[in-house]
């Protein structure tokens, strides 16, 4: 799974329960009442954004078909939420390795995040120039495994609208020691670029429903540019989240290329992910373990 997800669905799904009280106010009725807990009434804004800021550990570490990602974060504020820190990050899938470390700054509807990853694909070489690749013109090639440094810039901004919200997202991708003149399947953007430095732009739309809102469901647009390629890649595809307690949420997303100088399939073309996501910080409130808590739907 590609690093910029993980700040996509935070992002993007932590942001859209502050449409709330914009709901209240455009349709004249009263709010509805929080979702009750025996600690008390849950927050509007949900259950991450009680507390004070404070210095923290936290995790939001995922398993899903088929990858695993352990994630830590350490900083100052309030985890989960709003804060700034340190992100370190490792993926595992059937097709590579991945470990990242940065810094981030990050709120309900703003996201700022930089860092730099190292990538080791597990069968896939450096690959030779060529107009138009196929499937088995990455997975087939001669060569070794492909191993290589990235430096990552990217800023997320979530504007918020009644049962709704519009994500924006901008991904800078700057590989560090891509041998000259050799293209690669970049594994993180399933896509295959001649130039070390490329472009990522995404937008949601997205809608929210069911019960205090824990379903989130919509649209996602990934445009990947100045590739070094004849014209970008272009993908669409359906994205969701339902948050099943305050603490665990399934997630799930298919983006498939509508535009793309490459006939790669869907399993090297497509982006795909289903998993479970748990957070945990120290000192919070209410810690449980994955499988601990409050049912929401």
């Amino acid at each position: 799974m590609p690093q910029w997800v993980h700040a996509w669905w935070i992002c993007v799904f932590m942001a859209v329960p502050a449409a709330v009280r914009a709901d209240a106010a455009h349709d004249g009725n009263p709010p509805r009442p929080p979702r009750s807990s025996p600690l008390g009434p849950k927050p509007s804004n949900g259950y991450w954004s009680m507390g004070k800021p404070r210095w923290f550990v936290s995790t939001q570490s995922e398993l899903g078909t088929v990858y695993a990602k352990p994630y830590v974060s350490a900083g100052y504020g309030m985890p989960h939420w709003i804060w700034a820190g340190l992100d370190l990050n490792a993926i595992t899938t059937l097709g590579m390795q991945q470990v990242y470390s940065g810094l981030r700054v990050a709120t309900p509807v703003f996201n700022l995040g930089l860092g730099v990853r190292d990538t080791w694909s597990f069968g896939r070489p450096f690959l030779a120039p060529r107009e138009r690749f196929r499937e088995r013109d990455v997975s087939d090639a001669a060569g070794s495994a492909a191993r290589y440094l990235a430096f990552e810039s990217e800023a997320m901004a979530v504007v918020p609208l009644p049962y709704s919200a519009l994500a924006f997202n901008f991904i800078v991708v700057d590989m560090l020691d891509k041998p000259d003149g050799a293209y690669v399947f970049d594994e993180s953007y399933r896509t295959v670029v001649r130039n070390s430095a490329f472009f990522v732009f995404r937008f949601t739309a997205l809608a929210r429903l069911l019960r205090n809102d824990c379903l989130k469901a919509g649209v996602l647009t990934e445009f990947i540019t100045n590739t070094g390629r004849e014209h970008g890649v272009v993908r669409v595809g359906p994205v969701a989240m339902l948050q099943l307690t305050d603490h665990l949420s399934v997630q799930a997303g298919l983006t498939v290329p509508v535009w793309s100088p490459d006939d790669l399939g869907l399993l090297l073309g497509a982006y795909g992910l289903a998993g479970f996501r748990y957070q945990w910080a120290s000192d919070e409130s209410d810690p449980k373990a994955p499988w601990e808590g409050d049912l929401i739907p």
